[in-house]
């Protein structure tokens, strides 16, 4: 195939983000996805909402991803305006909006595209050439200057042998995956616990919960989290968290288990919704998530790594790129229990994250950033990903301009760019 200035890898929330920041700013540029739509865990596993934008009713998160956001309102699917920064959308919406801004940016699109490795620049180290792709077509080579890791297992930073890490020391526990369900016919008006978007907190819904853990095993409850129940746009409508597989998102023996164990919970789980609370009884399943939701795998071993006091205790960096804002929040591999920590205040993000050890080309954005599991726990949400994935596509253009590697962009000249562009920062 022809060569790019930049390949994006992945177009979930990071990667449609990052390649109209890299297009936006001047690179040629081509985001890969192996789906026919854009958005990632937004829209092909309906994790919903992007949370967060806001903290204490003050905006951390402007720039493209809010432009984005505000996109999909003026086509119905979005409501930007709570204080609580918890951006709830429409799925549909969010896969036309998402394609719309990528055209319009001049950046290039090529779907139902498996990438399956990298070839490395055998003269320098760190460098990688090109990857390779599977799709109808065959298999491709796709050359760039620079690519950007946007799959959100960090899959380029394996294939190209630069160091990451699953799990905390000697445990490799991974938070759940969770295959997300809407139902139509639920009585919406008299179902509690249904807004994250005034106070913004992810409440579940401790009556349904409570029940369910009584049922015990005498009623078979499948392994269950939550239960967290969102409304839709439409009324009758909820869309709900709360199925739980302990497993490895980059394991594909334990995906397909994982999608056969969770598809048949959630039919369980909602026979007894059905069954058991007036708000479900006449409930039927809408839809499920087209893959399991995948919270946690690699994070890569990047320049700086981020802490969890870095998360409750913001601290000033001169290569400030994004900020966070969501608690700090690991869901227990093989249980119900929750691991929830509120973070007082908007937090500061270092573009050195963004860097695996050792790379010259390539810049990983969403939640494999470098960062400790507990930090990790709480920068893996979207808007996050997306603010990261606006940094990643500006700086990987300014690379391209400059003719220097991704370590030597100097990171305090680009925070200053990303602020005269509309990012927070």
């Amino acid at each position: 195939m022809e060569k790019y200035d930049v390949v994006v890898c992945g177009g979930g929330p990071a990667g449609l983000i990052s390649a109209i920041s890299a297009a936006r700013n001047g690179a040629k540029t081509l985001l890969i996805e192996r789906y026919g739509f854009l958005g990632g865990m937004a829209t092909l596993s309906l994790v919903s909402p992007l949370s967060v934008f806001n903290k204490k009713g003050k905006r951390i998160i402007g720039g493209i991803p809010l432009e984005f956001a505000e996109m999909m309102e003026t086509l119905g699917g979005a409501d930007t305006s709570y204080p609580s920064g918890n951006i709830h959308f429409d799925p549909e919406i969010f896969k036309l909006a998402a394609q719309r801004m990528v055209l319009a940016s001049g950046a290039s699109l090529l779907f139902h595209s498996y990438i399956t490795g990298c070839e490395m620049d055998k003269d320098m180290s760190g460098r990688i050439k090109s990857i390779v792709v599977e799709n109808k077509s065959g298999q491709q080579k796709i050359e760039a200057k620079y690519f950007i890791d946007c799959t959100g297992d960090a899959d380029i930073v394996n294939f190209a042998g630069l160091p990451f890490r699953i799990g905390e020391s000697d445990s490799k526990e991974l938070q759940p995956m969770t295959l997300w369900f809407r139902l139509g016919g639920v009585d919406t008006d008299n179902l509690e616990n249904m807004e994250m978007r005034e106070g913004g907190k992810r409440h579940s819904n401790v009556r349904i919960r409570e029940a369910l853990m009584a049922l015990g095993d005498e009623a078979h409850v499948p392994k269950f989290g939550g239960p967290w129940m969102l409304t839709t746009f439409r009324k009758g409508e909820a869309s709900i968290n709360m199925s739980r597989y302990a497993g490895d998102g980059t394991d594909v023996l334990s995906l397909t288990d994982a999608e056969c164990v969770l598809r048949e919970d959630v039919f369980k789980l909602v026979e007894l919704l059905k069954g058991n609370f007036a708000e479900f009884k006449n409930c039927y399943i809408i839809d499920t998530g087209t893959q399991v939701g995948i919270r946690e795998t690699r994070r890569i071993d990047g320049l700086y790594e981020m802490n969890v006091d870095d998360i409750l205790t913001s601290k000033d960096f001169p290569d400030t790129i994004a900020k966070g804002g969501h608690p700090v929040d690991i869901h227990k591999a093989d249980s119900r229990v929750q691991d929830l920590r509120p973070v007082s205040n908007g937090y500061n993000i270092p573009y050195r994250v963004m860097l695996p050890k050792g790379s010259e080309n390539l810049i990983v954005a969403g939640r494999p950033v470098s960062a400790t599991r507990e930090a990790f726990a709480s920068i893996r949400v979207q808007a996050t990903a997306m603010a990261l994935g606006q940094a990643a596509g500006t700086a990987v253009a300014m690379c391209c301009k400059k003719g220097i590697s991704v370590y030597e962009l100097n990171g305090t000249e680009l925070h200053n760019v990303l602020a005269e562009q509309g990012a927070i920062v």
